[in-house]
């Protein structure tokens, strides 16, 4: 029997993710560190984790730069299952769907996931969601997606961060939990303080402060120290 979640309480299995964030605000360096982190089976974010065999597409970028992208982050590319999809090496949805199955992969991550709609509208989103979900459906695989936010200036706050999402209210309507990674401060957007928001639709919100190390690290908390959750957890909603 599959697990019922990848990693407890905020990342069930078989379901649409999301990791939103303004460029340079750190999405794929925290998310890469989380993800082996999470295939060693140790904690994320305080959670109870459970890998499955998983790979990451990249259709923002040419495998090159990917490559580059991993080792400027510390990580070997050679330890990733990577599927190109940019450039000449550009694939569809269903295409993507049918490399991840041929590999044994159970998650797949997306860069430049909102690429892959044809319409920004709250119909077109809602329409490419729901086809998406119809290949997790047949397949059994959990997509997280990683998408744009805006840059946000001071007084351009949401109640909700699912809200912060680019593009129609429908991104936060049709997926199930949604990470969002900003700057802690607006008004200092070049600053290194940065803080993580965890926003699943069945549990409660919870946001974690970080900031990049010299090496250009992104860690948000003590990952291995449960009392961390349970000291900084509040609602955003």
């Amino acid at each position: 029997m599959p697990n019922e979640y990848l990693i407890e309480s905020i990342m069930p299995a078989r379901e649409i993710h999301l990791l939103a964030g303004p460029s340079g605000s750190g999405k794929t360096r925290w998310l890469m560190g989380a993800l082996k982190r999470w295939e060693m089976g140790l904690p994320v974010l305080g959670f109870k984790s459970y890998p499955v065999p998983w790979c990451y597409v990249g259709s923002d970028r040419s495998l090159p730069s990917v490559h580059r992208t991993f080792v400027d982050i510390g990580i070997d590319p050679d330890t990733i299952k990577i599927i190109p999809a940019w450039g000449k090496d550009r694939l569809t949805i269903s295409q993507i769907f049918d490399r991840a199955e041929s590999l044994g992969s159970e998650l797949v991550v997306i860069e430049g996931f909102g690429g892959f709609t044809e319409s920004d509208t709250s119909n077109g989103i809602r329409s490419f969601l729901n086809s998406v979900q119809t290949y997790i459906d047949r397949s059994g695989i959990t997509v997280q997606g990683i998408v744009e936010s805006p840059k946000m200036k001071p007084y351009e706050r949401y109640d909700n961060p699912r809200q912060r999402v680019s593009g129609a209210a429908a991104w936060a309507h049709y997926t199930d939990t949604i990470f969002v990674i900003e700057p802690t401060d607006p008004k200092t957007p070049l600053a290194p303080d940065r803080t993580l928001y965890v926003c699943p639709r069945n549990y409660k919100s919870i946001d974690f402060k970080s900031t990049f190390t010299s090496d250009g690290k992104l860690v948000f908390g003590s990952h291995d120290d449960s009392r961390f959750v349970l000291e900084n957890i509040r609602r955003i909603t």
